[in-house]
């Protein structure tokens, strides 16, 4: 049985990108997504190190490069809150990131340029966010959002976020997790769904 991939929240036009993929073309068998958009001047490091991860982690992580001519660009920034370059957005489909019945998906956002301009510094972070998707921390802390105010839903995924930071050996892993990583909840939804659904 076929399966695509169905972005709710960001009705848009199916378009084909050279090299790089446009936002509904991301790929359906995928579990976490990361988003990248490079700066001015790119950093060929950390997107040489982002396509390694890629490949290393196969299916569960789709690094994707994003385009300034994606249809959806207008769309992205705002679901996302794009305001500075290079960013990295993290999140995943509706089972790993988003609350039962609920038009909303975690995400994790970096966009401090120094930590992106420290491309192993970015990886490892990087690493230990995925993972934070793939073994269901994210999952677990939203589940609780039709419990709870969405402001403390989300102060308990920065708390999932800072302490698996801080459990990496990383020095600074507490500031990061507060002063330069953003954790927010999107107005979209990405579902795995049965083709013809």
């Amino acid at each position: 049985m076929s399966y695509q991939l169905v972005i709710s929240g960001l009705e848009g036009t199916t378009t084909k990108g050279e090299g790089e993929v446009f936002l509904d073309d991301l790929p359906l068998d995928s579990k976490v997504f990361l988003l990248y958009y490079p700066g001015s001047m790119p950093n060929e490091d950390l997107e040489d190190k982002l396509k390694d991860l890629g490949k290393r982690t196969g299916k569960n992580l789709y690094v994707n490069t994003g385009r300034l001519d994606d249809p959806n660009y207008d769309k992205i920034v705002n679901k996302f809150d794009i305001t500075t370059f290079p960013v990295m957005i993290i999140t995943a489909i509706d089972t790993l990131a988003s609350p039962p019945a609920k038009l909303s998906t975690a995400y994790i956002k970096i966009d401090n340029e120094k930590l992106l301009n420290s491309p192993n510094f970015a990886i490892d972070i990087v690493y230990t966010l995925f993972n934070l998707f793939i073994v269901g921390k994210i999952s677990e802390a939203v589940h609780e959002y039709e419990k709870v105010k969405r402001d403390e839903s989300i102060s308990r995924l920065k708390n999932v976020v800072a302490n698996a930071l801080k459990n990496t050996g990383n020095k600074v892993g507490g500031f990061l997790a507060e002063r330069d990583i953003s954790i927010s909840l999107a107005e979209v939804k990405f579902e795995l769904k049965k083709s013809g659904a």
